[in-house]
């Protein structure tokens, strides 16, 4: 009989160790258990996130047109942080008769802008390297003096670069002031085309 009850008390002892088990993990789960609302509200949350980054990054998009002596004219996705020297590389660089002395490598880019390579002996007049519409706006109420201008400002021109504005003071430094606008057109560099794209925006 001792033996019997023995058995029993230890039966009783692992039925109530396993029940305790049992008890202790149920109410582990109650506790560590992610609760419905808070699991809704954080999809939720990174649904909206998602949408807001995905509107951003459509809104951040730009392209621009690069044509001329580069191996691989055409239009290419950029960012607002990208130079013009960086384009020209993407395009797959410039072609060995190509002029970059007229192009400014260094300007930021914007969208829609249109970037022209010219060849070596090019005269640009029709179109304007490095120059995007809203610059041609703000310019074209506003007459460029060749005699104080400086070389930012005969920059703005339609069709002169860093070359012929740098030409344009060297001419006024050894000749003296111009004493018309025709006279430009004896700078190295300023062609007929050229005079006539420029002289509704210059004066003298």
């Amino acid at each position: 009989m001792d033996i019997v009850e023995k058995l029993k008390e230890k039966g009783y002892i692992v039925i109530g160790g396993i029940f305790g088990l049992i008890v202790f993990i149920m109410l582990l789960y109650n506790v560590f258990k992610p609760k419905p609302d808070l699991v809704m509200e954080t999809t939720q949350s990174s649904t909206t996130y998602s949408t807001v980054t995905s509107s951003e990054e459509m809104s951040d998009e730009m392209y621009v047109d690069i044509k001329g002596a580069v191996v691989k004219p055409g239009i290419y996705k950029v960012n607002a942080t990208m130079r013009v020297l960086t384009v020209v590389e993407m395009a797959g660089g410039f072609l060995p008769e190509a002029d970059d002395r007229q192009v400014n490598l260094s300007e930021r880019v914007s969208d829609q802008m249109v970037i022209y390579i010219p060849k070596e002996g090019e005269e640009l007049a029709e179109v304007t390297p490095s120059k995007n519409a809203s610059s041609k706006d703000e310019t074209t109420n506003t007459l460029v003096n060749l005699n104080t201008a400086t070389i930012e400002e005969l920059k703005t021109l339609n069709g002169v670069g860093e070359k012929k504005a740098e030409n344009i003071l060297r001419y006024r430094e050894e000749k003296g002031s111009f004493k018309s606008i025709e006279e430009l057109k004896e700078v190295d560099g300023i062609g007929e085309k050229t005079f006539e794209q420029l002289k509704s925006s210059i004066t003298v």
